[in-house]
C-alpha cells in the first residue's frame, strides 16, 4: 500500500492501494492506474482541513483493460475558514469491458467558513460496466452533539469523537 502525507504539486501515479492523510494543506494529483486485466486498486483518503488551510485535490482512476475494479473514498474534515477543491474522475476506455468503479466524497463542515467544492465525474467509453459516484456534504449534528454533553462529556471531546467516528470506516480500510 501506498501512503501519502504530505501534499505536493506533480503527478503521481500508481497502480496499488493508496491511503492519502492530509493536514497541512496542499495539492494533489493523484492517477490510479488500472492497466492489467483483472486488476484492483483503491484510493482512500482523509483530509483534515483547519485555519486557512486550502487543499486542491485531484483523483483519475484509468481503467484501460477489462475486468477492473476500483474504489476512491475521500472523507474531508474541514474546520474554521479551510476550503478543498476536490475533482474525482473515473475514465474507463472502451476496451475495459466489465469494469466496476467508483467514487465517493464524503465531507463534514465544522464552523461557518469552511468551504468544500467537490465535482465527481465519469467518462465511459465502454458499454458493459458498472460505474457511479456521489458526494456528501454536511455539518456535524447538533442532536449527536447534544447527547454525549448531556453525558457529562466536554464540548470539545464531544466534537472529536463525532469526526473520530465520522473517518473510522476510511482508517479501517486503510488499515487492511
Amino acid at each position: 500500500m501506498k501512503i501519502i502525507n504530505k501534499a505536493t504539486s506533480k503527478k503521481i501515479k500508481t497502480s496499488e492501494d493508496t491511503f492519502i492523510k492530509l493536514k497541512d494543506g496542499g495539492d494533489i494529483d493523484l492517477e490510479l492506474l488500472l492497466n492489467k486485466e483483472g486488476s484492483t486498486a483503491n484510493i482512500w483518503g482523509i483530509i483534515l482541513g483547519s485555519g486557512d488551510q486550502i487543499y486542491n485535490i485531484k483523483t483519475t482512476s484509468l481503467h484501460t483493460h477489462p475486468n477492473t475494479n476500483s474504489r476512491v473514498h475521500i472523507k474531508a474534515v474541514m474546520l474554521d475558514n479551510s476550503v478543498l477543491n476536490y475533482e474525482g474522475m473515473i475514465k474507463i476506455s472502451k476496451h475495459a469491458q466489465l469494469t466496476d468503479a467508483f467514487l465517493k466524497n464524503d465531507n463534514l463542515i465544522i464552523g461557518s467558513n469552511a468551504k468544500v467544492n467537490s465535482s465527481p465525474q465519469l467518462e465511459i467509453e465502454a458499454d458493459d460496466v458498472k460505474a457511479s459516484h456521489g458526494v456528501t456534504i454536511s455539518n456535524v449534528n447538533e442532536e449527536e452533539k447534544f447527547y454525549l454533553k448531556s453525558r457529562g462529556i466536554s464540548d470539545k471531546k464531544a466534537q472529536k469523537i463525532l469526526i473520530d467516528g465520522f473517518i473510522n470506516d476510511i482508517l479501517i480500510h486503510a488499515s487492511k
